[in-house]
């Protein structure tokens, strides 16, 4: 995708007003009169601008792409990354329709995609810090996970039709490069874009670092995410990325979507999720965050198996796998089989996500909500243990209860008198 520099120019409030005013369905959606719309600016993340415009009849969210980097103009980006927002939102809707925001348009000339305003939903993120996520949200973004790969796989349609998928979202390789270099290859070299305040992680990063088992097992991790396009991936779930009430929730932004394996979605959500639990005051088995990658990866298995058994059908015989009959008494233990592989690389993405938000670009927010310095360091080196362990040992955890179990052995008692 591109467009002529002539064309494009980027908005600002008023020029958000004047720009749906012109788009008479848009319009409507807002209703009365533009002059008296609310329109205002929360771009919060690293690429893009966006704004909110409420009307009397409703709202709706404007995302545009900037020619670099929002938090950092001299990195220097294509603007055709909300082409595959757009395009990610256009294909998955209509299996995830309560779960996801509609794409109500898609400008190519000045690459703004607009959908409905998520006003009233807090950044899941937002309310773990804050302690009222709803835990029912995991649940939901499982359901998500679930359906939105599985109706982008070889398991609901011809080879043709997801092969031509394919092709579309290869073409997002851009923010591919950043998923590669940021997650899988970064942090595990010394590259200027790595930083960590806390020098108490400074031994445990050369570790890594220096550690051959450490080395393939990324390796691993970063070929079977180029080469093994399973699934049309959100490509960057983290619970910054979801927004959610006490009963409904939304995945947004998707524009680093690309076809990839499953495990890579369900890892980065886990991995947030046991970040946020680092980040806790006390750390307990019995923890909001355990309840919810509990949650997440029940209802992730069992909507897919759900879905594999149920759906109808396609008359191509070619796309049918592990099918039950007469003849194939081990078809359910095949499948299961399949979905164990699912987590065994989600296990792996898991540990790349959390090693990268600790110590290369792009940290999280959630250890903020801890004041103390020393209490910080600790937790953090807890959760980089654990990534660290998980990642060597992912063969190994068998089920949660296993990666729990890596998880609690790493935990580093806080002492009061450290101050």
């Amino acid at each position: 995708m591109s467009t002529p520099q002539s064309a494009y120019r980027t908005v600002d409030a008023e020029g958000v007003r004047a720009y749906v005013a012109k788009l008479p369905h848009l319009a409507a959606r807002l209703g009365g009169n533009p002059a008296d719309w609310t329109i205002r600016e929360v771009s919060d993340g690293n690429l893009n601008m966006v704004f909110l415009a409420h009307g009397p009849n409703g709202g709706l969210c404007l995302k545009q792409a900037l020619p670099h980097v929002r938090v950092d103009p001299s990195w220097k980006m294509p603007l055709d990354r909300t082409f595959f927002e757009a395009s990610y939102l256009r294909e998955v809707f209509n299996y995830v329709p309560d779960l996801t925001t509609e794409c109500l348009h898609f400008d190519p000339e000045q690459f703004i995609l607009i959908v409905e305003s998520l006003a009233g939903y807090t950044v899941l993120r937002t309310a773990l810090m804050n302690g009222t996520a709803p835990e029912q949200s995991a649940a939901h973004v499982g359901l998500f996970v679930a359906r939105s790969t599985f109706h982008t796989s070889l398991f609901a349609y011809s080879f043709e039709k997801i092969m031509d998928q394919r092709i579309l979202f290869a073409r997002n390789q851009t923010l591919t490069r950043i998923t590669v270099d940021l997650v899988l290859t970064d942090p595990y070299i010394p590259h200027p874009r790595n930083h960590w305040a806390e020098t108490e992680l400074t031994a445990i990063v050369a570790d890594i670092r220096s550690n051959q088992t450490m080395k393939t097992r990324v390796d691993e991790l970063r070929l079977k995410f180029l080469s093994n396009p399973q699934a049309l991936l959100h490509g960057d779930l983290h619970t910054g990325s979801v927004m959610a009430t006490q009963s409904d929730t939304r995945v947004i932004d998707g524009e680093f979507a690309t076809y990839g394996p499953i495990g890579f979605d369900i890892g980065l959500f886990m991995a947030n999720l046991f970040l946020s639990l680092a980040a806790q005051e006390t750390i307990e088995k019995t923890s909001l965050q355990i309840r919810m990658i509990e949650k997440f990866w029940i209802s992730f298995e069992s909507e897919f198996l759900k879905l594999w058994m149920t759906t109808s059908k396609n008359p191509d015989p070619s796309t049918h796998y592990y099918e039950e009959d007469s003849s194939s008494k081990n078809s359910s233990a095949n499948k299961k089989k399949f979905i164990q592989t699912i987590f065994q690389d989600a296990l792996g993405y898991c540990a790349t996500e959390i090693i990268r938000r600790i110590i290369g670009y792009a940290h999280v927010a959630d250890f903020s909500a801890l004041k103390d310095h020393n209490k910080i360091a600790d937790r953090k080196k807890t959760v980089l243990l654990f990534a660290k362990n998980l990642l060597i040992h992912r063969n190994s955890a068998k089920s949660l209860e296993d990666v729990f179990e890596i998880f609690f052995q790493n935990i580093i008692p806080f002492k009061e008198n450290n101050l």
